[in-house]
């Protein structure tokens, strides 16, 4: 089982910010893929630091009724910072910040055809949500504490001939998983780097 170290909750972005940056981060390029960028939002209270999660609306044709994290594919024009912040307040109202972003994590493709960049954000402000029920019908956040002890469950599938590990977290009987589930590990193990057990 994972098991946090010394750093503390108002110390996590800082940390992250660093671990970030002072690591060789996994870019993609396959031919035919889009991009995509993905927001991870870091919600900082007096809760602590929650991760934000979406429910897709079961309705759309990729994923629909499954976990995620707000995004989708980047504009012409777009930067996949800028992006990922649209994208997040389409689906769910929350304006977050460019200066908020602490860094990149990286790229994953997607069984649809994407190559996605996950935008790690920490926003301190307003944290109302408005979900456009075109896209989400739920959101929910989980302790990222509570996320670090949790011991992932894994599998080796294929996408497009090439062997991929894939990630599970269950929080209260909710599977976190797919590609959701590998932005999670990549998350948790720059954490983890930074603040061994």
């Amino acid at each position: 089982m994972q098991a946090s170290g010394s750093v503390t909750e108002p110390e996590i972005p800082a940390v992250l910010q660093i671990g970030l940056a002072h690591r060789q981060r996994e870019t993609f390029h396959i031919e035919g893929f889009r991009r995509a960028a993905v927001l991870v939002p870091l919600l900082s209270g007096p809760e602590g630091v929650r991760l934000l999660f979406t429910v897709r609306a079961a309705h759309l044709s990729n994923h629909g009724g499954q976990i995620a994290f707000p995004g989708g594919q980047v504009e012409a024009g777009e930067d996949v910072v800028e992006a990922a912040l649209r994208e997040t307040f389409e689906e769910t109202g929350l304006r977050i910040d460019p200066g908020s972003v602490v860094g990149l994590l990286n790229d994953h493709p997607t069984p649809t055809g994407y190559v996605a960049t996950p935008v790690v954000a920490v926003h301190t402000g307003d944290q109302s949500l408005q979900l456009n029920p075109d896209e989400v019908t739920e959101a929910f956040t989980v302790p990222l504490e509570e996320l670090r002890r949790i011991e992932p469950q894994s599998e080796v599938r294929r996408l497009h001939q090439h062997p991929r590990r894939i990630f599970s977290y269950t929080y209260r009987n909710r599977r976190i998983w797919g590609f959701t589930g590998n932005v999670v590990q990549n998350l948790l193990q720059i954490l983890e780097l930074a603040d061994p057990p």
